[in-house]
């Protein structure tokens, strides 16, 4: 890190500790998101970061001394791989507060910045023009919706959507979306995929032993592309029929303006029957024969119920497990 400019004196403490377990430790603990089960404690070492954080500098093709924006919580593994770049990179740091909108006050160029979906939704509700300030953009944490996606186009802005996992420290593959956009991921350097019943397997032989078997759904179109479909481990069996809750959600996305997701709930004759999931949104209501012009006919939901507030991680990703307990299927109602 060649030197930091801090919003304040609690974020200066922040990056002090950081540097000090970097200096004096071999391996940090670090919670998972925790958005498709109980979050699990992991612990990387320093070596698979520099590995990480020199992965991206490489792919980005970023020179030593930039200057970068760290706007996420220190305590995810999104915010200590920041500070582990600017290490690795010799960076030229700003700090400001986690915020819904940290590009408000900002009145200087930056060359690279960090988001997850939801900051990046409030700037471009706000201040777009702020964007511009910005070289370089990757988002991750969460999928990023429709909505957003014509707003980027809209603006002509062009950002990188990250995909990765704890697991593999932070990313290790990118796609373009917005006014330039790419329908499938490319690895990092070194990092090259496979699949197994439709899964992605992760071959990463410079960080792991083994391929890692993750339960992302994809398409592959290469052993270094591939198209994200969503998680088997979020699958519905209904009659037989196995459904996809995130690829209907694609669907859904221009006919629905809030938060939702598709679950599914145990049905006698069904085996689960598919269920749509609102926030706070008492004033919006499915319509079947709507439903029937974007949906296949298995994949149109039987309920929908609303709920005044989702659950969510640290990085603005919906916690579908935990908000699906505060279910209360009393409060469904059939879409007609």
């Amino acid at each position: 890190m060649n030197s930091a400019k801090y919003e304040n004196e609690a974020l200066e403490m922040a990056v002090r500790r950081f540097k000090d377990d970097w200096d004096q430790n071999k391996s940090f603990d670090i919670l998972s998101s925790g958005s498709t089960g109980e979050p699990k404690k992991i612990k990387i070492n320093k070596s698979q970061m520099v590995l990480s954080a020199s992965k991206t500098i490489s792919f980005f093709q970023f020179e030593n001394g930039i200057k970068a924006l760290v706007c996420l919580s220190m305590e995810t593994i999104a915010g200590k791989m920041m500070l582990a770049r600017s290490l690795v990179g010799n960076w030229n740091l700003i700090l400001v507060e986690p915020s819904a909108n940290p590009l408000k006050n900002l009145n200087e160029n930056v060359d690279f910045v960090a988001l997850v979906p939801m900051q990046l939704e409030r700037i471009l509700a706000e201040t777009p023009e702020k964007i511009r300030l910005i070289k370089t953009i990757i988002v991750g944490g969460a999928p990023v919706s429709q909505v957003m996606l014509n707003r980027l186009k809209e603006n002509e802005i062009t950002v990188y959507q990250t995909f990765g996992m704890t697991e593999t420290i932070s990313h290790f593959a990118l796609r373009k979306i917005g006014f330039e956009t790419e329908p499938f991921y490319r690895t990092v350097q070194g990092v090259t995929i496979e699949e197994q019943d439709g899964n992605l397997i992760v071959v990463y032989p410079e960080m792991f032993d083994e391929p890692l078997l993750t339960t992302d759904l994809v398409n592959v179109y290469s052993n270094d592309k591939f198209e994200w479909i969503g998680r088997s481990d979020f699958v519905i069996n209904s009659g037989g029929i196995k459904l996809n809750p995130e690829k209907i959600e694609q669907k859904l996305m221009d006919y629905i303006s809030g938060s939702f997701f598709l679950t599914g709930i145990k049905d006698e004759i069904l085996g689960e029957k598919l269920v749509l999931v609102v926030e706070n949104s008492h004033d919006f209501l499915p319509n079947k024969s709507k439903l029937i012009q974007l949906l296949e006919k298995y994949e149109i939901p039987k309920l929908y119920v609303n709920i005044q507030q989702f659950d969510r991680t640290k990085s603005g990703k919906i916690n579908r497990i935990q908000t699906i307990k505060k279910l209360n299927l009393d409060e469904c109602r059939e879409i007609v």
